[in-house]
C-alpha cells in the first residue's frame, strides 16, 4: 500500500470519527459556545485525532517493516496531551464539575491490544520490528489511565458515591428479588448493567447481611429473600 493512500485513508478515518462525534455528543443539545467550549471539548476530540493518527502509523510502520520508519518525537506531544486531558477531568471532578464519561479506556485497550499482536508477530517472524516508542507509549497510557482510575476512586470513597451506589445497587436487586421471587447473577448483571464479577461481590454483601440467600452451586444458583422456605 502506497503511503500517500494510507494518509487519505487516515484523513478520511478522522472525518468520520469527527462526524460521529459531532452527532452523538455535541448534536444533542443547542450549541452554546460559552458553555460547550472548555478545556475537555477541545482535549476529547485532538486526543482522539492524535489517537487514532498516532496508532495507525505505528501499525503502518510494523507493517511495511523496512520500506517505513515512524520518525520519533511524536510520543512527547502523544503523552503530554493524554496526560493534559487526564488531569482536567480528574480536576474537574474533584471541584463538582465533572464530565460525561467518554470511551477513552478504549484507546488504551487498542494501545495494549496492539502491542501484544506485534510482539507475537515478532516472536515468530523475527523480520518484523515493532516500533521504537511502542512499548514506552503503552506502558505511559497506562500508568495515566490507571492513574484517573485511582483518583476516581479515591473520589467516590471520600465522598461516599461508592456506598451510594451500592446500597442503589442492593435496593434495585431486592426489588427484583420481591418481584421475581428469585434472581439469577446473570439476571443481575443484565438488570442493574454490571459485570459478572461486581454482580457476584454484590449479591454476597447481600447474603453477608442476611439479605438474601443462595439456592444451589455453580450455573444452578439462584437467590432469593434471606427468610423464604425454597423446595
Amino acid at each position: 500500500m502506497k503511503l500517500s493512500n494510507l494518509v487519505y485513508q487516515f484523513i478520511f478515518l478522522v472525518i468520520s470519527l469527527m462526524t460521529i462525534y459531532h452527532l452523538t455528543i455535541v448534536g444533542r443539545k443547542p450549541m452554546d459556545l460559552k458553555k460547550s467550549f472548555n478545556e475537555v471539548s477541545v482535549l476529547s476530540p485532538l486526543l482522539m485525532v492524535y489517537t487514532v493518527v498516532y496508532l495507525g502509523l505505528m501499525i503502518y510502520d510494523f507493517a511495511a517493516r523496512e520500506a517505513f520508519n515512524l520518525p520519533s518525537g511524536m510520543m512527547v506531544v502523544y503523552i503530554a496531551l493524554v496526560g493534559a486531558y487526564a488531569t482536567d477531568k480528574e480536576i474537574r471532578r474533584w471541584f463538582g464539575k465533572e464530565e460525561p464519561a467518554r470511551a477513552g479506556s478504549f484507546f488504551v485497550y487498542l494501545w495494549l491490544l496492539f502491542f501484544l499482536v506485534a510482539f507475537v508477530i515478532r516472536s515468530f517472524k523475527p523480520e518484523f520490528m515493532l516500533p521504537e516508542e511502542l512499548g514506552a507509549v503503552a506502558l505511559q497510557v497506562l500508568a495515566i489511565f490507571f492513574g484517573s482510575k485511582a483518583s476516581k476512586k479515591i473520589y467516590d470513597i471520600k465522598t461516599g458515591k461508592e456506598v451510594t451506589v451500592a446500597l442503589n445497587r442492593q435496593d434495585q436487586i431486592m426489588e427484583l428479588v420481591k418481584k421475581r421471587g428469585r434472581i439469577t447473577r446473570q439476571e443481575v448483571m443484565t438488570a442493574i448493567k454490571v459485570s459478572a464479577t461486581t454482580a457476584w461481590r454484590v449479591l454476597d454483601e447481600m447474603e453477608k447481611k442476611g439479605l438474601v440467600k443462595q439456592v444451589g452451586e455453580h450455573k444452578d444458583a439462584y437467590y432469593v429473600l434471606a427468610g423464604q422456605e425454597t423446595p
